[in-house]
């Protein structure tokens, strides 16, 4: 239940936090500008299920603007201010091709956000506040509020921005844990009140035996601690029943809890049943009962031997979608289903987690705890090449769909090589080799995975360009050393990750790329690590941001056998200028790296050191030159 009425939520946080940020920090948005606030709002939401409305209230003038996503998807955005023609609600529908049309609004005049509770409690505090449940106005569903303070920069309240968030099928979940007996279940908040249940003949009564339950409770509502589940015996109407209620965390501090009554007799009906039939049965027709039992037992094994096959396989995280197995038996066929929704949790599961943490865990037989340790490990940065430009002239449908198809075939060729994807950061890619299980060669994993990587995208920019598509081009950093790797966090929420200086130098390694036009970039570590099955050019020793110790980087050209004579030569003859270029013999260094730009017209790091030896040679070097490249951007 817990799990079931998160989901929805989630949502809130990251869409209330990315509102501040591109006021605040990108000043991408502009809360002045009532069309564009209410683009931003109707792009947030049109993806999002769950949420209903995204809107801002002002604090100066009370100006409220936002939009909302009806029952049929329809987009309708909506402005109001308590100054302006009354406060009249202003309505209009937007097109999927961005028109408007003007609609009529049955909402009542004189509407002024700062008299609500969301934005007045949002407006006394620095955090996300949740407000609710109640039944949301426009859409006539039970939902919730999320809503954070915009403050200037002397912390002054500019305005409040929020989200409205539906939850759907409450009654439909709670009635699904009391079928086919006389039970009860009901979902409360820590005062008792009613948020849904399945007893909606009870309401007219006030649900008596929910509250006799609750008065005969050993431990009141309001302080059951979370998460610990309570079950006791009560009497109600001369007859004993069983209770059991647990409280769990919603977002934020808002905390609700499920209360589950039911006859104890329910808990034997079944099986004095099954012996008065078994017993008749056996006293009418013994040698019918012994075949029914045969063949009831054939009924009851064969699914049972199948669902623990299943749940082996689940043991080793191996996920089958293979159906529950039919049964007569309505107690198989809950457990089948049960089995059915654990694989397709843990399928779902394994998506926002690496697969391999969660299959060591399932191994284990353990819950994931805090800790880690430290190990050698190759990591893997890497993101698209002028992204930022080319998602401006895409719509936000073709950068979802432009960008799952790119990251499908970076984390295709990552676990091709048994790596671990860590993270998505917008474009970027962050991911490991050696952890959690070892892979003793992971540095020449990492270098075939980058350059199998590159291929594939190749052949997709060839696709692309025919389609008219954009043609997005990866850049990888790579590096080999020493991390802390493990369950880092705090203990409500944490993931597994590594942290370390080797992880700042892969990142950094990846976007020095930018400065040679270069597409992958290693480490002298990661070099040394992969052994001899690659070709390398040695490219610059450089100093790069957050770190005072020069790093050798060195190109990944391809596996050997594999890459051009031609650009072999052009590699030598670098190598042997940029041997020229710490030496300070500039002019040959100049010219040396001149020849291997003619064999390679393309190659931007060779024209890139020839204007650097040529400076050093009109200029001079100075008296503390040592051939180290100090970066200056990231």
């Amino acid at each position: 239940m817990a799990n079931k009425l998160r989901a929805p939520l989630e949502p809130a946080a990251p869409t209330l936090n990315e509102a501040l940020y591109s006021v605040d920090t990108t000043r991408a948005l502009a809360v002045d500008d009532d069309e564009a606030l209410q683009e931003y709002a109707a792009a947030q939401i049109r993806f999002v299920d769950s949420l209903a409305w995204f809107y801002y209230g002002a604090a100066a003038d009370g100006r409220f603007v936002g939009a909302r996503k009806e029952a049929d998807g329809t987009i309708v955005l909506a402005r109001s201010a308590p100054a302006v023609d009354g406060g009249r609600r202003i309505e209009e529908t937007l097109a999927p091709d961005g028109t408007r049309r003007p609609r009529s609004s049955d909402v009542p005049s004189g509407f002024d956000p700062r008299e609500r509770p969301w934005f007045q409690q949002a407006a006394a505090t620095d955090g996300i506040v949740w407000t609710g449940p109640y039944t949301l106005f426009t859409q006539q569903e039970l939902g919730i509020t999320a809503s954070r303070a915009l403050r200037d920069r002397a912390g002054g309240l500019v305005g409040v921005f929020g989200v409205d968030i539906t939850i759907r099928d409450l009654r439909g979940l709670l009635t699904s844990l009391v079928q086919a007996n006389n039970g009860r279940a009901h979902l409360v908040d820590r005062t008792a009140t009613i948020i849904a249940t399945s007893d909606e003949a009870g309401a007219a009564g006030g649900h008596p035996v929910m509250h006799a339950a609750l008065a005969r409770s050993p431990t009141a509502l309001a302080t059951l601690p979370v998460g610990e589940p309570l079950t006791f015996t009560f009497d109600y109407a001369g007859e004993p029943w069983v209770a059991a209620m647990r409280a769990f965390p919603l977002q934020g501090d808002v905390e609700w809890a499920t209360l589950y009554l039911t006859p104890e007799a329910e808990f034997l009906r079944v099986v004095n049943e099954t012996r008065r039939t078994a017993l008749g049965l056996a006293l009418a027709l013994v040698l019918l009962a012994v075949l029914l039992a045969v063949r009831l037992s054939q009924g009851v094994s064969r699914p049972l031997r199948l669902l623990a096959d299943d749940l082996a396989r689940v043991g080793r995280f191996e996920l089958s979608t293979r159906p529950a197995p039919p049964s007569a038996i309505r107690e198989v066929v809950v457990l089948g289903d049960a089995v059915t929704r654990m694989k397709a949790s843990l399928r779902s599961f394994g998506r926002f987690v690496p697969r391999e943490v969660v299959r060591d865990l399932l191994a284990r037989g353990e819950e994931a705890r805090l800790g880690g340790e430290t190990r050698s490990l190759t990591l893997h940065f890497s993101d698209i090449e002028g992204f930022t430009q080319m998602s401006e002239r895409l719509s936000p449908a073709e950068v979802v769909r432009d960008l799952a198809e790119y990251l499908e075939i970076m984390t295709g060729a990552i676990h091709e090589y048994d790596g671990t994807v860590d993270k998505f950061m917008g474009d970027g890619i962050m991911a490991f080799w050696n952890a959690p299980n070892a892979v003793p060669d992971h540095a020449a994993r990492a270098c075939r995975a980058a350059l199998r990587a590159q291929e594939r995208l190749a052949a997709l920019r060839e696709r692309w360009a025919a389609a008219g598509r954009p043609q997005f081009r990866a850049r990888i950093g790579l590096h080999t050393g020493e991390v802390l790797v493990g369950t880092l966090g705090t203990p409500e929420r944490f993931s597994y990750t590594a942290i370390g200086d080797a992880v700042n130098l892969a990142s950094r390694l990846e976007g020095q790329n930018k400065s040679y036009g270069t597409y992958i970039l290693a480490s002298e570590d990661t070099r040394a690590a992969a052994g001899p099955a690659f070709e390398w050019r040695r490219l610059d020793r450089v100093a790069v941001v957050g770190r005072a110790e020069p790093t050798p980087v060195y190109e990944l050209l391809g596996e050997v056998g594999q890459v051009a004579p031609a650009v072999l030569a052009a590699r030598d003859r670098y190598e042997a200028a940029l041997e020229a270029y710490f030496a300070q013999r500039f002019e040959e260094a100049m010219a040396g790296f001149g020849a291997a730009a003619e064999l390679r017209p393309t190659d931007r790091a060779a024209t890139t050191m020839a204007q650097r030896a040529g400076d050093l040679q009109a200029y001079g070097p100075g008296p503390n030159w040592d051939g180290v490249h100090v970066a200056t951007t990231k």
